[in-house]
């Protein structure tokens, strides 16, 4: 039927030629924002689980970042605690030789002068060594570090402990040395007892000299021959605890490669979800821009059909 009061031609078009244009937007916008989902309407299912998908790798990414501050820290105390085991190599050499009964009591004299200086070495590294203002310290005892680790459920953490690098420390099973009770003046012969390198006490020589002594001291054969024997439970406790700091760091190393790997993988889940498919929407656009091009053309044509009728008019 001829018509003029409605150009089905050209409602059909312009309907043709909208639905090309809105998926052209469509394209355009997947296309110049590298998001295929960029509102709720495009795939509201999707949105929700690539939120939550994103939220666990962001929180992978950031166990693995926990796992590595704390591995810089242990790495710290580690190379310390090595620093200290040298410096006790030192006293426990000076201690042999102090013992020889072929060295005099002045000749003992200036040992335990290098022999203290080496103490106060330790006690000085100990106290100065600490992470982050004092979060944590190499003369203090902490049982109860606790980083954490992976967003999964359930207890995804690492408690570390640090033993007390502190040779006065006397405090059973806190302390590198072993020592279970205060430092006395018993010329070293417990091995329980703690060390104390401060000279407050009258030293040895008769008469005396100015020179003074601390309760850990080696200016008697006694003395230096007990400290030999001390200084190998401390190196060991030290070792020990310096093998303790190497196994956290293997294990947050460990923890640390788990949640980046976990993180790709949940990162990957992402980007198929929420990312656009280049090849698709280039293929997509240039099929809507065609479609708009030819609907365009028809509309003009289905609008100059009704030209004719004019003819009939005159």
């Amino acid at each position: 039927m001829s018509s003029i009061k409605t150009n089905i031609p050209a409602v059909i078009a312009q309907n043709a030629l909208r639905r090309a244009t809105l998926d052209m937007d469509k394209s355009m916008e997947r296309l110049s924002s590298g998001k295929r989902i960029n509102a709720g309407s495009d795939d509201p299912a999707g949105l929700s689980m690539a939120a939550r998908i994103k939220s666990g790798a962001l929180t992978e990414r950031q166990a693995a970042s926990n796992a590595n501050d704390v591995i810089a820290m242990v790495q710290g105390y580690s190379e310390t605690g090595r620093v200290i085991v040298n410096v006790l190599t030192e006293m426990k050499i000076l201690a042999q030789r102090a013992s020889n009964q072929l060295y005099d009591v002045k000749q003992r004299f200036e040992m335990d002068n290098q022999f203290n200086a080496l103490g106060g070495t330790w006690f000085g590294i100990a106290a100065n060594a600490s992470w982050n203002n004092g979060v944590t310290r190499m003369n203090s005892f902490t049982n109860s570090f606790v980083t954490r680790l992976g967003g999964g459920g359930g207890d995804n953490s690492i408690t570390l402990t640090f033993k007390n690098w502190n040779p006065t420390d006397s405090t059973a099973n806190q302390n590198v040395t072993g020592a279970t009770a205060a430092a006395a003046d018993d010329s070293n012969l417990s091995t329980a007892r703690g060390w104390n390198f401060a000279r407050t006490l009258a030293s040895l020589d008769t008469p005396a000299r100015g020179v003074s002594r601390s309760l850990s001291h080696i200016q008697s054969q006694a003395a230096a021959s007990n400290a030999f024997t001390k200084l190998e439970q401390t190196i060991a406790g030290a070792l020990a605890e310096v093998a303790q700091y190497d196994a956290y760091i293997k294990r947050l190393e460990h923890a640390s490669n788990n949640a980046s790997e976990v993180a790709v993988e949940k990162e990957k889940g992402y980007s198929r979800i929420e990312d656009t498919n280049y090849a698709y929407e280039t293929t997509e656009l240039t099929r809507t821009q065609i479609i708009t091009q030819a609907a365009t053309a028809i509309l003009a044509q289905a609008n100059q059909s009704q030209q004719m009728f004019l003819e009939l008019l005159r």
